[in-house]
């Protein structure tokens, strides 16, 4: 055992004592809460099973089984005529490499229509049939709308149609989404032959004039 013969010694066994103590202390708290953190990661674990319905029987050897989700049930449509609609419903996605379609946007046509249709379509040669006024729709709203719209002139035999779809002055940045949309889905459409920008008396940039092919009358 170490021999202390003066004051100082005894003053350097105090210090020495004193710094021993508090090693042991915050070694005991660092061991508490290392303790505590893996507790908490173990409960916030169990926890995110538990939310997941994985019971701690599917957690083996690090893999967690998946457990399998019953389907939603999906309403059905008995109404014949909505029916019909929703089948002609319209994607949102569009593949540009299959349409021929002008630089600015503000005219369109089939691959097979001669290049002077959409001019000729926007001069006015032929007469607006009908129009749909798809201000206040919401875009799952207007996809149906025009689905039906397009249908009802098939049927009707109606060849020009005029589709207003709005500027989007009030929409969110000035933008028209249904703007966007509605050309999207007319591409989609085998009897669209063409459509152009609305000219300024017929709605100007607010709407589009779509010209049908009657080849490919829809009959009921």
């Amino acid at each position: 055992m170490a021999q202390y013969h003066d004051l100082s010694d005894l003053k350097k066994l105090s210090r020495d004592l004193k710094a021993q103590a508090k090693a042991a202390e915050e070694a005991k708290k660092k061991a508490l809460a290392e303790s505590r953190k893996l507790n908490e990661a173990g409960d916030a674990f169990r926890a995110a099973m538990k939310e997941l319905g994985v019971s701690p029987k599917d957690v083996t050897r690090g893999r967690v089984v998946k457990p399998v989700l019953k389907p939603q049930p999906v309403a059905r449509q008995h109404e014949a005529e909505k029916q019909e609609v929703l089948e002609a419903s319209l994607s949102d996605e569009c593949d540009p490499v299959v349409f021929l379609e002008s630089e600015d946007g503000l005219m369109f046509r089939r691959p097979d229509v001669p290049p002077e249709i959409p001019r000729r379509l926007y001069r006015g040669e032929w007469t607006v049939q009908a129009h749909i006024d798809l201000h206040g729709l919401f875009v799952d709203e207007a996809r149906e709308a025009v689905a039906k719209f397009l249908r009802n002139a098939q049927i009707r035999g109606d060849r020009c149609l005029r589709i207003v779809h709005g500027k989007g002055y009030n929409s969110e940045g000035g933008h028209s989404v249904l703007k966007e949309m509605v050309r999207r889905w007319l591409k989609q459409r085998s009897e669209v032959m063409a459509f152009v920008q609305a000219p300024p008396h017929d709605g100007d940039a607010g709407a589009v004039i779509v010209l049908l092919d009657q080849k490919r009358r829809f009959t009921p």
